[in-house]
């Protein structure tokens, strides 16, 4: 028995998903290769092979795909590890959210950032496809810092997420020195420091 073409792409993966992975693909090397400044969906779409009409169906314009693309790539490189210890995860963390940044990664994310100042729609695709999402996950990280004993029970969770990522965002953004894991581990050290409880 014969099986038509359109049973077996339903069987497989949706074309339209193999689309839109090879455009974030794309716009990933673009963005590491050109920056933002040489970003285009034109580029895009001859290197994706996929037609403007298809990524405008996905993203407004070039900044909210430039930024899908980032973190399409980048996000899965920074992600908590999960130990026995919070203040351990989240240091490890912090430490590789370093080594990934301060190469040229942070170069692109902190174009992405100014392009978000002038785009709301870069700016809402930073916000809710990276920047909420993580605050949400160190969150969840210090509550179970707080639940096995080793936080203040008392914390204020975004007054810390920022004592913590603040600094490496200024970094990033305004990068008087170096963003580094040594000194991200230093940080982290300084910022739990006063955060354990009173024995």
């Amino acid at each position: 028995m014969s099986i038509s073409k359109s049973t077996a792409r339903r069987r497989g993966r949706p074309q339209g998903d193999e689309v839109k992975i090879a455009i974030l693909k794309a716009a990933n090397e673009l963005l590491e290769e050109r920056g933002l400044a040489g970003f285009t969906i034109d580029a895009v779409a001859t290197r994706s092979g996929a037609a403007r009409s298809s990524i405008y169906r996905w993203w407004p314009n070039r900044g909210a795909l430039a930024i899908a693309g980032f973190l399409a790539e980048t996000a899965q490189k920074i992600g908590y590890p999960v130990t026995s210890s919070a203040i351990a995860d989240m240091k490890g963390q912090m430490m590789r959210v370093a080594e990934v940044y301060g190469q040229k990664v942070g170069r692109t994310i902190s174009a992405l950032v100014a392009q978000g100042q002038s785009d709301p729609e870069a700016l809402r695709a930073l916000l809710d496809g990276y920047v909420l999402p993580r605050r949400d996950e160190a969150k969840k990280v210090l509550a179970r810092g707080v639940a096995n004993g080793e936080l203040r029970d008392d914390l204020d969770f975004d007054v810390v997420v920022d004592a913590l990522y603040g600094p490496i965002w200024y970094r990033i953004l305004v990068p008087h020195a170096p963003l580094t894991p040594d000194w991200a581990g230093r940080l982290a050290d300084h910022v739990f420091g006063g955060l354990r409880p009173t024995r």
